[in-house]
């Protein structure tokens, strides 16, 4: 199974729908044609550390991103609703990469949520155990070998 921040955007925001009907979901900051309240996944940081038996272990950390309309009289509460639906729901969540038909649960770490003047930030990692695929050389037949000595 591939694991990209693509992947993982369509799956939480397939996933996210169910309790956030009223939100648009984009996979990073949208320019032009914004449907608000809306929500971005954008990575922020990527890390791979050598484990036993050809195992890698990969952390990737996220930012779910949450937009409200600016300047509305309860935005604070909006965002603090918002992230107390997202605390409920996100300690995993299903996850395929299109290719494989049955979902994984994908468990989410170090969840923290802060808002900021005009957004709610939600942060968390996914550490998953992947292996690299490589290519391997394999060992080809010598099908006639010929000796010479030269002087």
């Amino acid at each position: 199974m591939n694991y990209t921040v693509e992947t993982v955007a369509d799956s939480l925001s397939n996933y996210l729908k169910l309790f956030l009907p009223e939100f648009s979901f984009y996979q990073d900051p949208n320019q032009q044609g914004t449907k608000i309240p809306c929500m971005f996944l954008q990575q922020r940081y990527s890390n791979i550390k050598l484990e036993t038996g050809g195992y890698y272990l990969r952390t990737i950390g996220l930012d779910l991103t949450c937009l409200e309309e600016y300047n509305l009289p309860d935005l604070q509460q909006r965002y603090q609703k918002t992230a107390e639906i997202l605390d409920l729901h996100m300690e995993t969540f299903p996850y395929t990469d299109g290719i494989q038909t049955e979902p994984v649960q994908i468990r989410t770490y170090d969840r923290e949520w802060d808002i900021d003047l005009n957004e709610l930030h939600y942060r968390f990692e996914i550490r998953e155990r992947v292996r690299i695929p490589k290519e391997t050389i394999k060992m080809h037949t010598i099908e006639k070998y010929n000796e010479e000595v030269v002087e």
